[in-house]
């Protein structure tokens, strides 16, 4: 039986790309429950008008967005916080306003790899990097380097070894980053991964 799994969108006003994305993403093919999470850079601006349309026909859409600018801490640590509480879901997957499923069975093809590869506590699972292609090579390259020092510094300190924490190559690129709800609560290294995953 699939996962039952939470899609958390961090925006800020600026990603109207979002008004071609979400709909990609919101008529998955999927035969467990599934819901999306828009977190929202504030209140008002382009964002809400773009999900508008989208709520009548989409149950499974929800938004939240940051009350205040925080003081102490980046806006998209406190963004990506909110929406992993938000999420109903105990498997909860994060991607950037600008991916794009490739198909309606993108979803899918994730239930499948976790049925087969179940994620355990504090075992994030990073799969490939397609989404942040339009980034260019200079930024790719930099994007990956980081993400590989904040991976060996994790791993070592949780005794886990690196390559359980990537897709094979038939699957690469399939989203950014998978993780357990508890997991990302509780662990503050893994918070850290995974906001630097999905800003750098």
């Amino acid at each position: 039986m699939s996962k039952n799994i939470s899609i958390i969108i961090i925006t800020n006003d600026n990603d109207i790309v979002l008004r071609e994305t979400l709909p990609m993403v919101l008529s998955q093919q999927y035969d467990a429950r599934f819901e999306v999470v828009v977190v929202r850079e504030t209140m008002k601006g382009d964002i809400k008008d773009i999900l508008e349309p989208f709520y009548a026909e989409y149950k499974n859409l929800r938004s939240t967005y940051l009350p205040d600018k925080p003081q102490y801490v980046t806006g998209e640590e406190i963004e990506i916080l909110l929406g992993v509480k938000a999420a109903e879901y105990d498997h909860v997957i994060i991607i950037p306003p600008s991916f794009a499923p490739d198909s309606e069975k993108w979803l899918e093809r994730v239930g499948d790899f976790l049925e087969s590869n179940p994620l355990s506590e504090n075992r994030p699972l990073i799969l490939g990097d397609m989404h942040i292609r339009h980034l260019g090579l200079f930024k790719r390259h930099k994007h990956k380097k980081t993400v590989r020092k904040l991976l060996k510094s994790w791993c070592r300190t949780n005794g886990v070894k690196r390559e359980t924490l990537y897709l094979d190559k038939e699957n690469a690129g399939l989203f950014p980053i998978i993780f357990l709800h508890r997991s990302y609560i509780d662990d503050m290294s893994l918070r850290n991964i995974i906001y630097r995953h999905v800003t750098v």
